[in-house]
């Protein structure tokens, strides 16, 4: 579909080129070709940002699949997947999740947003090279529901204001614009290529679940 729709959103002549025709250049680069690869570069992307938030909501579901009691084996079969396709979904598709698979041996883990370490806390979830204790969803929660900064230095949390589009939860890597309500710490804080810790209203939900379920 978007090969498709990049070269009928392109104005290529189908037919001969009128010799009398000159195209505006810039040195030997065709501003018409240089257009079309410039709009189909933004459809990749638009595209790439898709993909990513539908591998998150399908990991998100079948996490609530095995919480309510479907084996692996039987996920599996209802989607139509092997037990490798549904392990690698598992671990790759973003969003929080219960462990830290794939987090270097001999390395002790610690939440994101706040430093501190696994055995510190009570809990903590794990997403794509991104962790989060339970003290700090529960900052967080106050943060996006009351749209008010909390917490003390250097565990500080925003609420990201929606004009700041291009901002990303860490889990799900989801932008502002897509979800209803992001906390973020201050820039510098867990900050990697994917920016600032940050965690959008929908995983939270989903680390609250977590975590009613392991803490009960």
């Amino acid at each position: 579909m978007l090969a498709s729709l990049a070269r009928s959103g392109a104005t290529r002549s189908s037919g001969p080129i009128d010799p009398a025709f000159r195209l505006a250049t810039v040195g030997d680069m065709d501003q018409e070709v240089l257009a079309w690869a410039r709009q189909a570069h933004e459809w990749l992307i638009q595209a790439e940002d898709h993909a990513d938030a539908v591998r998150a909501d399908l990991r998100r579901a079948v996490h609530r699949l095995a919480a309510g009691g479907s084996s692996p084996r039987d996920i599996a079969a209802a989607l139509g997947l092997s037990n490798q396709q549904l392990d690698e979904i598992s671990r790759t598709a973003g969003g929080p999740g219960r462990g830290g698979r794939g987090h270097p041996r001999g390395t002790e883990l610690a939440c994101t947003f706040c430093g501190r370490l696994q055995r510190t806390v009570r809990k903590l979830i794990a997403g794509p090279g991104v962790y989060i204790c339970e003290a700090c969803v529960a900052l967080a929660g106050g943060v996006v529901g009351s749209g008010s900064a909390a917490g003390t230095p250097p565990v500080r949390m925003h609420a990201v204001p929606e004009q700041d589009g291009g901002a990303r939860c860490r889990f799900c890597v989801k932008r502002r614009d897509q979800v209803t309500g992001l906390a973020a710490m201050p820039a510098g804080s867990g900050d990697t290529f994917a920016g600032p810790a940050a965690i959008c209203v929908e995983c939270l939900a989903l680390c609250n679940e977590i975590l009613a379920e392991e803490l009960a």
